[in-house]
């Protein structure tokens, strides 16, 4: 425990151990300063712009106002801000370093850390796939809404069309926003299992946001650098317009209210309302691990963790950048971007819930919070094409700035592999993934595609992302070392870290990331999982009107949820177990793996230092 409790005066010995570690290195290739070729952001600013465009997406004004509705409001805060602080920011700082310092994508980063931990780097590229194919999908529905919005009459806000369905009394003010995402948009089947026939107008939205995805990385970070002026600013100007709208509204203070204060029960709902709202006890979320695990989610989510694309966007970096200060500033801007459209959302809601005379806690939730609940609320204010077209756009940038980023993040770490040719050009390589991508999420644009794209959000990366980034925190702290980590970071940014960011690296981070995994992997294993199916609607009276109902996955949707989560973790144990084939059997089953390029990943570091290997001495006296 000395080794952890080191302070500043010991820093410079660390530092004299490592001085010949560092001089190998650049007799190697030096990882820290020489020209290796690689691509350098035109400025610090694009850096960061580009960072705060992969972090700030839909996470921030999809995703979390979803997760604090649906986990008691107000209550999830207190894990939401709890993994901020022990997992999303000291993940956040070891991939940014992981990339600074290594000049390598994820994979060629975790290679260079050692070679049996380039499994991790292949099951992020994974992750980020699967994450990439349902998240264009979102973006996908912020294109149509964007177009509709275009009409004289905003088509959620027109009477339903005679004869058709669903019944008269479903289609009243209070529900013609489902039953325009159910019937008109989705046009969704009652099953997952009926796939239905190809929805047109969506498919040809999805097309748009793949071409889309693909000029914007056309010349890699030389045209996405530039791009990122646009999609990375543009939202927080008319995110600060929606709010200043939202807040005119009539009930908008019911609605923050209810996102700031736990169990409040808004004034205008009836005394039997607020009875019922007392019996559901949201305080109860927080013995709920799943509210835990939604929160870390969200956290990765919302900082790009476990992506690959913050280590791709560092690895851009000059060697000496600072890393540390950018890291801080894009957290902090980050979640006071999920506040901010917390705030935003909620007071919309708010709005909607007393023009329907209800909890918030009843309106709709799931994808179809910002498509269903908020475009209803538009849909009664002044302007409300315009605001509209503004607020889908606004979506749509946020959508598309953090999907190229992904994109460019696997594009990075292809260029650690022999799996693309070198001849081919990255123009080339881009236009082929953005078509493939396209093909494999056409089922997105079937009418059971929202079911789809439920399945993915829940299964493809939650599990999958806590589970890699248990990796990456044990990778660097305990493998890599932390003295050694703690000496390059000094080295970096002038700043050497404290006990408490030591303790979080070492220990706090990864026993959090690893309850968390166990409890989900044993609730998974024991108990069915089930999705909202789409039943028409069936109305007893007005103001309760079931358009879904619980039901169990079928066994190919389980199976299917399982290859999710799992599929990417396998490339973890299978690049170790090759590694250490020859150590266990012989040269004879010595394997390069050819998947890594280990001819082109330069100024590989020598066997990083053992916590023991620096002798803790007292400091000389001056």
């Amino acid at each position: 425990m000395d080794l952890i409790l080191i302070n500043h005066e010991h820093v410079d010995l660390i530092d004299e151990e490592y001085n010949a570690v560092e001089k190998n290195e650049k007799n190697d290739g030096d990882l820290e300063g020489a020209d290796d070729g690689r691509e350098r952001w035109g400025s610090e600013i694009e850096f960061i712009l580009s960072t705060i465009g992969s972090v700030v997406g839909l996470g921030n004004l999809w995703r979390f106002p979803i997760k604090v509705k649906e986990y008691g409001g107000a209550v999830f805060l207190i894990p939401y801000f709890t993994m901020l602080l022990i997992e999303g920011v000291p993940l956040f700082l070891v991939e940014m370093f992981i990339g600074q310092k290594f000049r390598a994508g994820c994979i060629g980063g975790f290679y260079k850390i050692h070679k049996a931990l380039s499994g991790i780097g292949f099951a992020t590229w994974m992750i980020a796939f699967y994450t990439n194919l349902y998240y264009n999908a979102i973006v996908m529905y912020t294109i149509y809404y964007f177009f509709a919005s275009m009409s004289k009459t905003l088509p959620w806000a027109k009477d339903c069309p005679e004869g058709e369905l669903p019944p008269e009394a479903c289609c009243n003010n209070n529900t013609k926003s489902q039953y325009y995402w159910y019937y008109k948009v989705n046009r969704l089947t009652n099953d997952i299992n009926d796939a239905g026939s190809f929805n047109w107008e969506l498919t040809l939205s999805l097309l748009a946001a793949w071409v889309t995805c693909f000029l914007c990385m056309l010349k890699g970070i030389k045209t996405s650098g530039k791009v990122v002026y646009v999609t990375a600013v543009f939202p927080f100007i008319a995110l600060l317009g929606l709010f200043i709208m939202s807040m005119t509204l009539d009930g908008s203070s019911e609605g923050v209210k209810y996102f700031f204060v736990p169990s409040y029960k808004m004034s205008f709902l009836s005394q039997a309302q607020k009875d019922a709202l007392d019996a559901e006890n949201p305080w109860k979320n927080l013995w709920n691990p799943y509210c835990w695990l939604e929160a870390a989610s969200q956290i990765f989510y919302s900082l790009s963790l476990g992506f690959g694309s913050c280590i791709a966007f560092a690895s851009y970096n000059d060697p000496k950048t600072n890393f540390y200060k950018h890291a801080i500033g894009v957290s902090i801007v980050n979640s006071l971007s999920s506040m901010f459209a917390g705030i935003t959302i909620f007071a919309i809601l708010g709005y909607s819930a007393k023009q329907n005379m209800a909890s918030i806690g009843s309106l709709s939730t799931g994808t179809g919070l910002a498509f269903i609940s908020v475009s209803e609320a538009i849909a009664k204010i002044p302007a409300p094409q315009l605001w509209s077209a503004l607020f889908f756009l606004m979506l749509f940038m946020l959508g598309i700035d953090s999907q190229f980023a992904g994109v460019e993040g696997m594009m990075t770490a292809l260029d650690d592999t022999t799996l693309i040719p070198k001849r081919l050009h990255r123009t080339a390589i881009i236009g082929g993934f953005c078509a493939f991508s396209f093909l494999i999420g056409l089922p997105f644009g079937m009418q059971n595609g929202e079911y789809l794209v439920t399945l993915f959000d829940n299964f493809s990366a939650n599990f999958p992302l806590m589970l890699v980034a248990f990796f990456e925190v044990i990778s660097i702290s305990w493998v890599y070392g932390i003295n050694r980590f703690c000496a390059d970071f000094k080295k970096m940014t002038g700043y050497y870290p404290n006990i408490i960011w030591r303790m979080l690296w070492l220990i706090i981070t990864p026993i959090s990331l690893l309850a968390i995994l166990l409890y989900t992997l044993v609730d998974q294993l024991t108990n069915p999982i089930k999705y909202e199916a789409f039943v028409g609607c069936k109305a007893s009276n007005l103001s309760n009107v079931n358009w879904t109902e619980e039901r169990n996955y079928p066994v190919w949707a389980w199976i299917f949820a399982f290859f999710l989560m799992f599929s990417s973790f396998l490339f973890i144990p299978i690049c170790a177990v090759i590694t250490f084939l020859p150590k266990w059997f012989g040269p004879n089953y010595d394997y390069t793996l050819p998947l890594v390029a280990e001819h082109e990943l330069k100024g590989l570091l020598p066997k990083p230092m053992k916590n023991d290997d620096v002798e803790m001495k007292e400091p000389a006296k001056a």
